[in-house]
């Protein structure tokens, strides 16, 4: 048993030491919010006597306000440090976490909903960013895709872990649960901190940039005028759509337009789940370097028009057919999302300025909080209902949008090997390019 266990962790958990402590900490925070997603709603529809409509409400306006949260924020952390501001994000976020144990009305329920999806938006990209300053090179990839599948099995045990809050069903126990995930973020915060000392002579990647008045700075400008790199994350905008497919768009569709009964919507879920924690870190290894990850979203992209193909011989086909067609999809997507995510990371880093990278990371993010706003009403009310040529529809947006994101990246790469071979801003390079005080490399 031990010896399952200690496989396991070397499989899931990063190589370095920093990156082992940063991924442990996230498998800490995301037990608790586990716990806390598993349960709030019964807590505050069935314990304080708030409308579900109202919670539905809360939850939507709070998305909605939330959704360009992580580019301001992602600004300020540029400029106080990457570091220091995903610990005091950490912390805000435990302490609003708490607070949710003393809420007994909509007004409050409502403030806390707003200001906690704003911090949660908020700290993926900082969080990259500060894997990427501390851990760097070629690891940073693997790091981000350990703490990804690290805090999919702390959600998944958290899941679980509600079902004892159900079964007391009192306040006093979900005060404890408030309290508790409030407790893992600090806990989170620790662990970030600890990595932090522990490699003090990297610390220095994650503060300010250079000011204009220092010598050879050069002013980063706003990644909303760096042409590519916004047409990169709109392509993200469209490969990310495979979420709503997976969570939206699947159990609905399969209730309404195959021959299968609802039973089967868990087990493709749980399939999704289980084949994104165990590939997540593996096939980390072939996101290493631009070229390498240009061609994985390529790869994604492909795969999700391939599983567009095997949903349209589900939604036709007699059920034991359906089952064995819609099985071959969620495997293909599964894979596809995977390949995504690592692809995702290392490019969305590869082109984020150094003196930027929080707010850059924070824009690129918009795409996959964006698809989550429009994604849903997109599938289900505009293209479901179409029908059959849904699929072949959506399967040439993923491969469209693969191959314009692959162009962007590569244009958007030029540019910054342009700017590297112009450090001090030659007067032809074009007026959308994002200049950075230091250049980055391109790898190949």
């Amino acid at each position: 048993m031990n010896g399952a266990i200690r496989r396991l962790g070397v499989m899931l958990l990063p190589s370095s030491p920093a990156g082992r402590t940063l991924a442990i900490g996230a498998g800490i925070d995301s037990l608790g919010t586990g716990v806390f997603f598993a349960s709030f709603a019964l807590y505050f529809v069935g314990v304080v006597g708030i409308a579900a409509a109202q919670v539905a409400v809360a939850m939507t306006v709070a998305g909605a306000l939330a959704l360009l949260a992580p580019v301001p924020l992602g600004r300020l952390a540029d400029w106080l440090g990457t570091a220091k501001s995903y610990v005091a994000l950490l912390l805000l976020r435990g302490l609003g976490y708490c607070c949710y144990a003393f809420v007994s009305d909509f007004k409050g329920f409502l403030l806390l909903m707003v200001l906690l999806t704003a911090a949660d938006r908020s700290s993926p990209p900082i969080q990259q960013a500060v894997v990427t300053a501390l851990i760097g090179g070629q690891d940073r990839t693997r790091t981000m895709a350990s703490i990804q599948a690290v805090r999919n099995t702390g959600l998944t045990m958290g899941f679980l872990l509600a079902a004892a809050v159900f079964a007391v069903a009192k306040q006093s126990a979900f005060t404890v649960l408030f309290v508790g995930n409030g407790l893992s973020f600090l806990v989170a915060a620790a662990m970030v901190w600890l990595a932090l000392s522990r490699t003090r002579a990297v610390v220095a990647r994650t503060t300010p940039a250079p000011g204009p008045t220092e010598a050879g700075a050069v002013r980063v400008r706003s990644p909303f005028r760096d042409r590519w790199f916004m047409v990169f994350t709109a392509g993200n905008v469209v490969l990310s759509l495979y979420d709503t497919v997976l969570v939206v768009l699947l159990p609905i569709w399969v209730i309404k337009q195959t021959a299968l009964s609802a039973a089967w919507v868990p087990v493709f879920m749980a399939v999704n789940t289980v084949l994104t924690v165990l590939l997540q870190v593996y096939v980390a290894r072939f996101a290493k370097g631009s070229l390498a990850a240009n061609r994985l979203l390529v790869l994604s992209g492909a795969l999700m028009a391939v599983c567009c193909g095997f949903l349209a011989i589900g939604q036709t086909a007699p059920a034991t057919i359906a089952v064995f067609a819609i099985l071959v999809a969620v495997v293909v997507l599964s894979v596809a999302e995977n390949l995504h995510a690592v692809a995702a990371w290392e490019l969305s880093a590869e082109l984020s300025p150094p003196g930027a990278r929080a707010r850059y990371l924070g824009a690129f993010s918009l795409g996959f909080t964006g698809q989550k706003v429009i994604g849903p009403a997109l599938l289900v009310v505009v293209l479901m209902p179409t029908g059959l040529i849904a699929w072949p529809v959506l399967a040439a947006a993923f491969g469209t949008a693969a191959l314009v994101s692959r162009k962007a990246a590569r244009s958007c790469l030029a540019e910054r090997q342009e700017m590297a071979d112009h450090p001090t801003g030659n007067p032809t390079l074009p007026p959308h390019a994002c200049l950075h005080p230091s250049p980055i490399e391109v790898k190949s």
